[in-house]
């Protein structure tokens, strides 16, 4: 468990305003409160983008959670809106809801530079001014988790070539199992059992060679990392919206960030 003073670390990054630190909670008997901050990669580019950064009250793990990645993908970005306006009581959580703004704007899944989610090679530098401040701000936090949200599109494993209702992990730590847990609680919780087709699945570890963003922060970092697919087959935005929001609250927890509050 690492405590991180993210702002101390905010001299020398390219690209970056700090907009200002606010309590995330109050208590009116004087306990510790958690607070919040924002600051803006790419300031002043269309490519400029919103990071939230939630401190808790006590010492514990950072997370670093995307939404936007794919900019027709509405259900990720706003179950990260959400997950941004979330107070947790120890360690430290980092949004960036809309990665790639310019894509939201035009409703696509790319923006420029072709689809963001093929810029990020293990080993080697993002392949766009984007991508590398995406990384950067990976780097920055140094998160003990990461967690990309995305919508999808058919049943993964029955309609051939699609990826929905599934998490895929990482190989790293305990992703393969935690990956699984939360596949399972969402089942329990939020899937209807007349919808059998829809239940969630653990997906088969990243391959090591493959370039998005969750498989290198597994591979170059080894640390574990979530790809969230919730489908828009037979399920409305608001369904599916809520769903990735709960795969995003229970990956969080199975690493030690407990959400106590917020909208």
């Amino acid at each position: 468990m690492k405590r991180r003073t993210v702002l101390s670390r905010a001299g020398g990054v390219v690209g970056i305003a700090v907009a200002g630190s606010v309590p995330a909670t109050g208590d009116s008997r004087g306990s510790p409160v958690a607070t919040r901050d924002t600051y803006t990669l790419l300031d002043g580019t269309n490519h400029a983008t919103e990071v939230v950064v939630i401190e808790g009250a006590q010492s514990g793990p950072t997370a670093l959670v995307t939404g936007g990645i794919h900019g027709d993908e509405i259900s990720g970005y706003r179950a990260a809106e959400t997950v941004s306006g979330w107070d947790i009581a120890q360690g430290t959580l980092v949004v960036i809801p809309r990665a790639n703004t310019i894509a939201i704007e035009r409703g696509t899944r790319e923006g420029t530079g072709g689809d963001l989610n093929r810029l990020f090679p293990p080993g080697d530098e993002p392949a766009s001014a984007l991508a590398q401040a995406l990384w950067g701000a990976i780097e920055r936090h140094d998160p003990d988790v990461y967690i990309d949200l995305h919508r999808s599109l058919g049943i993964y494993n029955v309609q051939p070539g699609y990826v929905g209702q599934a998490i895929f992990p990482t190989a790293a730590g305990p992703a393969v199992e935690h990956a699984q847990a939360v596949a399972d609680i969402l089942n329990d919780e939020k899937v209807p059992w007349y919808m059998p087709l829809h239940k969630y699945r653990a997906g088969d570890p990243m391959p090591e060679s493959g370039p998005l963003i969750a498989n290198k922060v597994g591979q170059d970092r080894d640390t574990p990392a979530y790809i969230v697919e919730s489908t828009s087959f037979l399920l409305d935005l608001d369904t599916r919206t809520d769903w990735t929001t709960r795969a995003a609250d229970a990956l969080l927890a199975r690493h030690g960030i407990e959400r106590t509050g917020g909208r």
